[in-house]
C-alpha cells in the first residue's frame, strides 16, 4: 500500500511538472541568424562600448587630478576619445560589424591604458 501511494504521488508530481514546462510565456527566443537577434546583439555591444568610454573619461580625469597627466597630455587623450566616439557613430550608422566593434574596443583599451600610465606630471 505504501509503495503504491509513493508511486502514485511520484506520477502526479511528474504530470504537474510536465504541465508546467508546457506553458511558454511570450514570443519564442530569436534565432542567432535572425535580424532581431543581431539587433539585440548590436545594442548590447553598443551599451558595453558606452560604458567603456565612461571608464576612459574617468581615467583621464583621475590622471589629471592626481598630477599623473599634464594638461597637454589630458587634452591629447580627450581629443583621441572624441575621435573614437565619432568613429563609433560613423560605424554604428548601419550597425557595427564584428571587425568594427573589435577595432573600437582595441582603440578604447589603448586609450585607457595611456590615461593610466604615469606621465611627466603637471606643467
Amino acid at each position: 500500500m505504501l509503495r503504491l501511494l509513493s508511486v502514485c504521488s511520484a506520477g502526479i508530481l511528474l504530470l504537474v511538472a510536465a504541465g508546467a514546462e508546457g506553458h511558454i510565456v511570450g514570443p519564442p527566443a530569436p534565432r542567432p541568424s535572425s535580424p532581431p537577434y543581431r539587433d539585440i546583439q548590436q545594442k548590447a555591444e553598443a551599451e558595453r562600448y558606452r560604458l567603456d568610454l565612461r571608464n576612459v573619461d574617468r581615467a583621464i580625469r583621475e590622471g589629471r587630478e592626481s598630477g599623473r597627466l599634464s594638461k597637454q597630455d589630458s587634452k591629447r587623450l580627450r581629443k583621441e576619445r572624441q575621435q573614437i566616439d565619432s568613429l563609433a557613430k560613423r560605424y554604428g550608422s548601419d550597425g557595427l560589424s564584428p571587425r568594427e566593434a573589435q577595432e573600437l574596443y582595441m582603440r578604447e583599451r589603448v586609450l585607457e591604458s595611456q590615461a593610466r600610465l604615469p606621465g611627466n606630471g603637471k606643467r
